[in-house]
């Protein structure tokens, strides 16, 4: 690693630490995910393997848990959320002078405001007491943010519980993939009576949406009472509701597309470059992995992609990422877009995109195959897993095996707020297992938590340790054995580095 870059690091990962908010914020989630969880059903689940080493992150980034989570539609008891009245906002204009008083939460949109790209909305909804101000808004028919705060004019404190989003007349579907809602600066999510709050909104723009330039955004909030958060009936929530306007072609002048239709090869793997987008906003590189691999490629590791105009040269690291499984951009996994920072040099005369190799794996070795009454694991996506004997200490029952796993060649990436992060080294466990008669079973998570046992752990050398649970319920030591656990993503680096020239005016 580059001594600037890992400068850079080392730096947005104490900006990280400083960011990460108490731990309480995770109780509220807990406590409204099972209240949520009695009024809707979720089609599809999926569990991560996460522990210690996640849960700061969690913290830190629990309104985009929220937001992909839901709440319970029209609830239990009949009541419908409404009500919501949309005026024109009377507050006292100040372009922007209460969020620019403070660093923005969000880097990337702060770095949006000081640019003076957001456009003023000045719309407001008003219900029940409360109201939201949406003070500005801006997209470049990418990624969409939106600037604004709520007013709490009741005697009951309330925090954000969900987003809904409507671009003309396609409404995102729940749930909302790639969602983020955050504090505008500092503080936690609750508003205390009488109290004013900043947040900013942020997803993206859906791709198959290019003619609306309508759109309505919706927030709901609830009650922090146990009651309330615990209670699949609406009659604790209130939405506040607003429309406005927003072109995704304003920056139709300043966003440069430079088409590439190039190859990158690693491992025998081919990774397709479509194209090099510039907007005020983000360097976007559109990709595609070709249907022939014999690999699943989860990730390219360290991209680095450098701009070249006369002798000026310019460096973009640890871009963030739009996939299937965080946006709704993408259907599947075939497709992915790497989200680099900005830079001026939106016209260059060369452009080089450079990986430390890929996260990929065949897809036939992506699972498990165990025996809980015999603590034997008869086959593992990876050959680096040792089983845990320890399992009392940890409280660990006898129908689960733990499982620990050291990795190394670390790859970093900017998340949606704009810090840099480590990629996740965690394993994605489908919510459904297969018995050795090949009966499908429910997975559910442990309902207490392991003692000293379990998440991820990084160190800075590039190396880390997974501590991880196969656990299958009370009833699966009577199943027909082995058990079969699918996984859907692994953390498995293959160091090749290859570079590719996307584009050059020689």
């Amino acid at each position: 690693m580059l001594e600037k870059e890992e400068r850079v690091l080392k730096q947005d990962a104490q900006e990280v630490n400083l960011d990460a908010q108490t731990i309480q914020e995770m109780k509220i989630y807990k406590a409204m995910r099972s209240g949520m969880a009695q009024g809707k059903k979720r089609s599809k689940r999926r569990f991560y393997s996460y522990g210690a080493g996640a849960v700061l992150a969690a913290a830190a980034a629990i309104f985009v848990i929220v937001s992909s989570i839901g709440l319970p539609a029209g609830g239990t008891d009949g009541s419908v959320l409404g009500g919501s009245v949309q005026t024109s906002s009377n507050t006292s204009w100040n372009d922007f002078a209460d969020y620019r008083t403070h660093p923005l939460t969000n880097r990337l949109f702060g770095d949006i405001l000081e640019r003076n790209l957001v456009k003023p909305v000045r719309q407001s909804a008003t219900n029940k007491g409360y109201r939201m101000d949406v003070d500005g808004a801006v997209t470049d028919g990418r990624k969409v943010y939106i600037l604004f705060n709520v007013h709490n004019g009741t005697d009951q404190e309330v925090t954000p519980a969900h987003t809904k989003i409507q671009f003309g007349d396609y409404e995102v579907p729940d749930p909302h993939r790639g969602a983020a809602l955050e504090i505008a600066y500092g503080g936690d999510s609750r508003i205390q009576p009488g109290q004013t709050k900043g947040f900013i909104y942020s997803t993206n723009y859906p791709a198959s949406i290019t003619d609306s330039k309508d759109l309505k955004f919706t927030l709901i909030l609830t009650g922090t009472s146990e009651q309330a958060l615990t209670s699949s009936s609406n009659k604790y929530r209130t939405s506040l509701e607003v429309s406005f306007q927003l072109d995704p072609d304003d920056f139709k002048d300043q966003v440069r597309t430079l088409p590439v239709n190039r190859t990158l090869t690693v491992d025998g793997q081919q990774i397709i470059v479509h194209q090099v987008q510039y907007t005020p906003f983000h360097t976007y590189v559109d990709l595609e992995y070709d249907k022939a691999n014999t690999k699943q490629i989860f990730s390219l590791l360290n991209p680095v992609l450098t701009a070249t105009t006369g002798s000026q040269t310019e460096k973009l690291v640890y871009p963030g990422r739009i996939t299937a499984d965080n946006s709704e951009v993408y259907k599947d996994n075939s497709q992915a877009t790497l989200v680099f920072r900005y830079t001026g040099l939106n016209q260059p005369d060369s452009t080089t995109l450079k990986i430390a190799g890929i996260s990929a794996l065949e897809p036939d070795r992506m699972k498990f195959v165990v025996d809980p009454n015999k603590q034997q694991v008869i086959e593992a996506p990876t050959n680096d897993w040792e089983i845990v004997t320890s399992t009392k200490e940890h409280n660990a029952t006898a129908a689960e095996i733990l499982l620990r796993r050291e990795v190394s060649g670390l790859s970093y990436y900017t998340d949606s707020q704009g810090a840099v992060q480590a990629e996740s080294i965690g394993v994605g466990l489908d919510d459904k297992f297969t018995d050795a008669n090949g009966r499908v079973h429910d997975r559910t998570n442990r309902e207490t938590p392991l003692i000293n046992f379990g998440g991820t752990t990084v160190s800075r050398d590039g190396t880390g340790i997974v501590e991880m649970s196969l656990s299958f319920g009370s009833q699966a030591a009577n199943y027909p054995q082995p058990l079969t656990q699918s996984v859907w993503r692994i953390w498995n680096p293959i160091m090749e580095t290859q570079s590719i020239e996307l584009f050059s005016k020689k």
